[in-house]
């Protein structure tokens, strides 16, 4: 069985894929942490994580998916072509961004001028050179509140993407996307 690779990077979110990871776990799909160096991640609750990789070492052969947890602060991983090109690798791969990660995404530009929700409002990305074109099908923060979507994400091509309150749905369709089946009772769904 394929490998999920899970890429964090400083104040990533925990919580957000805490659904996703132990979906995996449930169905003993390995997944392999990677962050851009090996060195200590902390987490925006305060864990401290020791990735499994370096971005450098992937063999994406070995991988089916790819799992972007939301931070606090994703502004450097935005920023880094080296993250960007290790993103680029998993592009007709399944890929679960939850929160702000969905920006990672457009920034490789898998999500440009596609349908996808992001925890974040468009005005805050324009602000940092993003274009309405970029970003013309998206479903910010405050729309995913006023006009909630039922399904808790959007699924585009190999793509589900979702916002913070909706981690458990989120987490339960990447596992389904990988063929995983897993009831939706476990998480009070």
């Amino acid at each position: 069985m394929k490998k999920t690779a899970l890429l964090i990077y400083e104040t990533y979110c925990n919580f957000e894929i805490s659904v996703a990871l132990e979906g995996l776990a449930l169905k003993n799909k390995e997944v392999v942490v990677f962050a851009k160096y090996k060195d200590l991640i902390k987490s925006e609750e305060g864990l401290t994580v020791l990735p499994d990789r370096s971005i450098d070492e992937i063999i994406i052969d070995e991988y089916d998916s790819l799992l972007l947890p939301g931070a606090a602060d994703i502004r450097s991983a935005i920023e880094d072509k080296d993250i960007l090109n290790f993103i680029k690798k998993f592009k007709d791969k399944i890929i679960g961004a939850i929160s702000i990660a969905p920006i990672l995404l457009v920034k490789t530009e898998m999500l440009n001028g596609k349908p996808f929700m992001a925890g974040v409002n468009k005005e805050d990305l324009f602000e940092e050179g993003f274009t309405n074109e970029d970003l013309n099908k998206m479903k910010g923060w405050d729309d995913c509140i006023k006009n909630p979507i039922e399904d808790g994400y959007i699924v585009t091509d190999k793509i589900v993407t979702s916002i913070a309150f909706n981690f458990a749905k989120f987490g339960l369709q990447f596992c389904k996307m990988l063929g995983l089946d897993i009831p939706p009772k476990i998480f009070g769904l």
